[in-house]
């Protein structure tokens, strides 16, 4: 068996970067994202785009204005990495039956669906917090 690994996005590396720099702030001031992205070297855009994601789904806050920027909305002890990756990837599985597979006796789709609920589960167990 040639099992290689399992692959972190680069995206889901990024929105993790931006989030655990979030979390290491000590005050509560709002964050500029392109100061970020600059001492980082990463794309604006690209985490832009990124971090429209966790707006929108309330891990972050954005304030408009001078003082504005960014800062965590949620508690890094809240925040899952299986919640990050689902908000950015969709529903997290290892593999997914084709929809020619109907049979509840498969072995197969069994099986596969207990690795993505177990994987899904562990996750879930594996906070902000963790990184930091």
């Amino acid at each position: 068996m040639n099992f290689k690994s399992i692959k972190i996005s680069k995206q889901i590396e990024l929105a993790l970067r931006w989030l655990v720099f979030l979390s290491q702030q000590k005050t509560r001031d709002f964050i500029n994202l392109r100061s970020f992205c600059n001492q980082n070297k990463v794309s604006f855009y690209h985490l832009q785009k990124i971090n429209r994601q966790l707006v929108k789904n309330k891990l972050i806050e954005s304030q408009k204005g001078k003082t504005g920027g960014y800062r965590l909305k949620k508690s890094p002890r809240k925040i899952s990495l299986l919640e990050i990756i689902e908000i950015l990837e969709g529903p997290v599985s290892l593999i997914s039956c084709p929809p020619i597979c109907a049979s509840k006796t498969c072995v197969l789709k069994n099986c596969w669906q207990n690795l993505n609920k177990d994987l899904a589960k562990k996750l879930g167990q594996i906070k902000l917090t963790q990184f930091l």
